[in-house]
């Protein structure tokens, strides 16, 4: 452990100058640390200043975009379900079609094929 303290010391030692480079890539990334805060405080009172805008709208019209809003997600629910089971049953035909034709079905690393003795 004692070699390794003195060496990591000896890198501190060596490192101990700040560097041209460092200086300028420190000032660099404050200037665009300080713009992306500001960026983001903009955005903020931006959303701010839109969600008090648009409250009186959304209740004013609340009696309609509800029932629109479950409707909508229960179609999409019904199209991602029937969308999946069909991808589902496509592969379980297609997994039965190269089963029953004779075709390898694809090699899983690590995982051994059963011997044709335990099939039959």
């Amino acid at each position: 452990m004692g070699i390794l303290k003195k060496k990591k010391a000896e890198k501190l030692k060596q490192k101990s100058k700040p560097t041209f480079k460092g200086f300028l890539t420190a000032i660099f990334a404050t200037q665009a640390a300080i713009f992306l805060l500001l960026l983001a405080g903009l955005s903020l009172s931006g959303a701010a200043v839109a969600m008090v805008a648009s409250t009186p709208l959304f209740l004013v019209f609340s009696p309609i975009l509800v029932p629109a809003c479950i409707t909508t997600g229960l179609v999409v629910t019904g199209l991602a379900a029937g969308g999946g089971s069909g991808i589902s049953g496509l592969t379980i035909l297609l997994w039965l079609y190269k089963r029953f034709t004779g075709k390898d079905p694809p090699k899983i690393p690590g995982v051994k094929p059963p011997s044709v003795d335990a099939a039959s």
